[in-house]
Order: structure tokens, then C-alpha cells, then sequence
């Protein structure tokens, strides 16, 4: 299937959005993250204002997005609203991050961590299709929420350690990345295993594609290589280097770690991308589903 480069961008702005709000509302939850609370709301409302547009220009014409509205149990649908809908809680959220007003602001930050965890399940629902068997599986809307949290949590820590209190939060939120970079891995495995395992299979959309074929070379560099291994190193690497200057074995310049995850933000961004490109390269249909 032709990549959907509109819907691609949505869904990869998407998931840096709700990991992004997924971060800042454990640090609700944990007091932490004041110092970077307000930029770091901003940015996630900006990467979903740019996403949604990106999704209504894929109509070709964006007054058809009110057609929606129509048929409001279809993905489309959902998805429009989820996204409406943390879109205002995100604005409050924002606005109440430069008030004093800290019971208010913490409701609004735990429901938009919420919102944050439905987002990419949502938009990867849209996908299950029973006559595209690479698609039809609960593990594509997981593998959105596990590139979500990476993304989000890598890009959010690297500002704890930029521009909040690295010294006494930087450790917490590195703990945070390295979880949403295993969650990414463990998902996008998980995904790839239905690959191998999917019903009604075809050469169109094997795993064999991945592995040795074709797609192998986007497979084992952009999304192994660069999508796993150098996240998961960089975000380890950086974890230990602020656990020994915490015991005072080693100080560490926290910009220096607030680069490792920059960059492993973007290996994890690019990995992605060629992931949900491939994602369209196995999304074939089988034929006596459309003919029958």
C-alpha cells in the first residue's frame, strides 16, 4: 500500500504529544518538573495542533472534515475528537501551568496524561482491518503507544535536563525515559512478531520482507539500529552517568545528558517514521476479502 504521508506525520506528532503530557503528569502525581511544566505543555499542544492539521489535509480538502461528523462511530471520527478534546484539556493545562492555582493544574495534568495514553491507541484503531491481516492486531495501536512514550518522554527529559532542576530531577526523569524507550521496544517487537504470525499470509506481506528482503535494509538499520539500539544505549548510558554523579563518583554536565537524549529522541522519531513505513508496505489486502 502507497504510504498515507499525512496520516504518517499525524500519528508520529501524535505520539510524541501524548508521551510528552504522559511525562508531565507522573510529574504532576510526583511534584516534579515546575521549572520546565509550562514549555513542556507548550510544546506537546504545538506538535497536536501541527498533527491534526497534517491528518485534515489528507482529505485533499479540509472543509471535508466536517463530513465526519456524519459518522461518528467510524476511526476518523474517533480520532477527531480525542484529538479536540486534548486539545482544550491541553490549553487549560497551559494556561493553569502559569497560575497558582496547583490542585486545578494537577486534575487537568493527570487527565491529560490520560488523553496521552488514548491518543495513539485511537489513531492506531483506525487501522485494524480485517482484510489487511499485517493490521489487524492489537499489538499496531500498542506499537503507536510505545513510539508515543519514547518520543515524548526522551524529548521532555532532555528539557528537565536543559532547562529545569537537573540536580534534583534529572535522575527521575531519566528513570522515566528508559522506561518509555523499553515500552517502545517491547511493542514494536510485538508488532513485528504478528507480522510473522499473521493469518492469510502472502509474499506481499511477509516477514521474510523484513528479515532478508526488500525492506531489510529500512528494517535492520532504521528501525533496529537507529529505532532501538541507539535510544535504548543513549538513554542507558546517560541513566549511568547521572546514577554516579549522584554518589558522587563522577559529575556530569547535565546539558551533555540533556544531548544524549535530544539525539535519542531523534533516532527514535526516525525509527518510527520507517517503521510506519513499512507498516504501509505490508498493509496489502487479501484479495477474496474485497472480491467475496
Amino acid at each position: 500500500m502507497e504510504v498515507q504521508w499525512p496520516l504518517l506525520i499525524f500519528s508520529v506528532l501524535l505520539g510524541i504529544t501524548s508521551g510528552s503530557f504522559v511525562f508531565l503528569g507522573v510529574g504532576e502525581l510526583k511534584n516534579k518538573f515546575a521549572e520546565v511544566r509550562f514549555m513542556g505543555a507548550l510544546i506537546a499542544l504545538v506538535f497536536l495542533a501541527v498533527g491534526g492539521c497534517a491528518s485534515v489535509f489528507h482529505m485533499g480538502h479540509p472543509e471535508r472534515a466536517t463530513h465526519l461528523l456524519g459518522n461518528l462511530g467510524s476511526g476518523l471520527s474517533m480520532e477527531l475528537f480525542t484529538v479536540g478534546i486534548t486539545g482544550l484539556v491541553a490549553i487549560v493545562y497551559v494556561v493553569l501551568s502559569r497560575k497558582d492555582y496547583p490542585g486545578a493544574r494537577k486534575v487537568f495534568g493527570v487527565i491529560a496524561a490520560v488523553l496521552g495514553l488514548v491518543l495513539p491507541v485511537v489513531a492506531g484503531m483506525s487501522y485494524l482491518i480485517a482484510a489487511r491481516p499485517a493490521w489487524d492486531s492489537a499489538a499496531l495501536p500498542l506499537m503507536y503507544l510505545g513510539a508515543g512514550l519514547a518520543m515524548g518522554s526522551l524529548l521532555m527529559a532532555g528539557l528537565v535536563l536543559l532547562r529545569g532542576n537537573a540536580k534534583e530531577e534529572g535522575g527521575f526523569a531519566l528513570r522515566l525515559a528508559l522506561a518509555g524507550v523499553a515500552i517502545m521496544v517491547v511493542t514494536a517487537v510485538a508488532y513485528v512478531i504478528w507480522v510473522a504470525i499473521a493469518p492469510f499470509p502472502a509474499p506481499s506481506r511477509s516477514i521474510e520482507r523484513l528479515i532478508s528482503g526488500d525492506l531489510a535494509v529500512m528494517f535492520w538499520l532504521g528501525v533496529v539500529l537507529v529505532g532501538m539500539v541507539a535510544p535504548a544505549a543513549l538513554t542507558a548510558l546517560a541513566c549511568v552517568k547521572a546514577t554516579k554523579g549522584e554518589s558522587g563518583s563522577g559529575s556530569v554536565e547535565p546539558k551533555k545528558l540533556a544531548t544524549y537524549m535530544f539525539v535519542a529522541f531523534a533516532c527514535t522519531a526516525v525509527g518510527t517514521i520507517v517503521l510506519r513505513v513499512i507498516m504501509y508496505a505490508l498493509g496489502t489486502s487479501v484479495e477474496q476479502f474485497i472480491y467475496h
